[in-house]
């Protein structure tokens, strides 16, 4: 039903490619835990990458996030009276300067007759984690992050895949429907997440109904952070090629991120990828409320976000 392959680099870096024929391939590598490509079938069985990516090369020498775990703390957080790193000054950023992104994490693989659970590892002496990514024979790609501190501990890791239906980064995401199921957005100040403050969505915002993202245009992209409803979903879909990515998650809020502005190394024979040419979502806990994410031996860490790819 699978066909699994494995690719040695150096250094303990692998992609390995788990192939579900003619409907989905998930490129994964060890490095920062990731999925670096994912090739879905339209309605007529034409693969394309759904992924926004750089290019292997940029991507392995640049550490873009793209694709990885982002870790152990996802998000902007003052730093108060804790020893986290002001690795953006004067806050803490993405895990620092060396977050999971940028570890090359231990990996291995089980199959079974429905599914293929590509399972990373990583242990130090303040905890072990674990990312579990199963494909089954539905075109659905679970993962699920466990982390079990040896001491208390802040922990909100992530996913920064960048979606975009369309089979080409050159093309942007204006033109797909999107629906979320959130009636709130946490408020920011001075680009930190204020996680007492939640406001209603406005028009713009609210997409409760689904509707196109055309509005991208007139709001300058999306970034915010999310409060999701009781059933925590979203949906993603292309008006006409059939491609379409529903996800339900256990976290209670998600990051939506419309890649507004355009970055190297993002780009295709020296074209730089159009602003909007992606779509996140980062499934979590609401940035910058460290009480929320204090996790220890006798609390640890678990989350499971779950994503179903469709063709028709």
């Amino acid at each position: 039903m699978f066909e699994v392959t494995v690719e040695h680099l150096y250094d303990g870096i692998k992609f390995t490619k788990v192939i579900l024929k003619r409907k989905l391939e998930v490129l994964f590598s060890t490095v920062g835990a990731s999925i670096f490509e994912i090739k879905l079938s339209d309605k007529t069985d034409k693969m394309e990458n759904i992924l926004i990516t750089p290019s292997r090369k940029d991507w392995l020498e640049k550490r873009t996030y793209a694709g990885s775990i982002v870790g152990p703390l996802a998000g902007r957080y003052g730093v108060e009276n804790t020893d986290l790193e002001q690795n953006r000054f004067p806050i803490h950023f993405h895990g620092g300067s060396d977050g999971w992104d940028k570890i090359i994490w231990n990996q291995s693989c089980i199959e079974t007759h429905n599914k293929v659970t590509i399972a990373f590892s990583y242990e130090t002496p303040n905890y072990a984690a674990t990312i579990s990514y199963s494909v089954d024979t539905e075109c659905k790609i679970s993962m699920q992050l466990d982390v079990c501190p040896k001491a208390e501990m802040y922990i909100n890791p992530t996913n920064h895949m960048y979606f975009n239906l369309n089979g080409s980064p050159l093309v942007p995401i204006t033109n797909h429907i999107f629906q979320l199921d959130a009636a709130y957005a946490y408020a920011e100040k001075n680009s930190l997440i204020q996680p007492n403050s939640l406001t209603k969505l406005t028009q713009d915002l609210d997409f409760q109904d689904a509707r196109d993202l055309k509005m991208l245009f007139t709001t300058q992209g999306l970034n915010h952070t999310f409060k999701l409803n009781s059933e925590r979903k979203g949906l993603l879909k292309h008006p006409s090629n059939g491609r379409k990515i529903s996800f339900e998650t256990s976290l209670p809020s998600v990051v939506i991120y419309t890649f507004n502005v355009a970055q190297e190394p993002f780009s295709q024979e020296s074209k730089l990828y159009p602003v909007y040419s992606g779509i996140t979502f980062e499934t979590q806990y609401p940035a910058n409320d460290l009480a929320k994410v204090s996790f220890s031996p006798q609390n640890p860490y678990h989350s499971l976000t779950t994503f179903q790819f469709y063709n028709r």
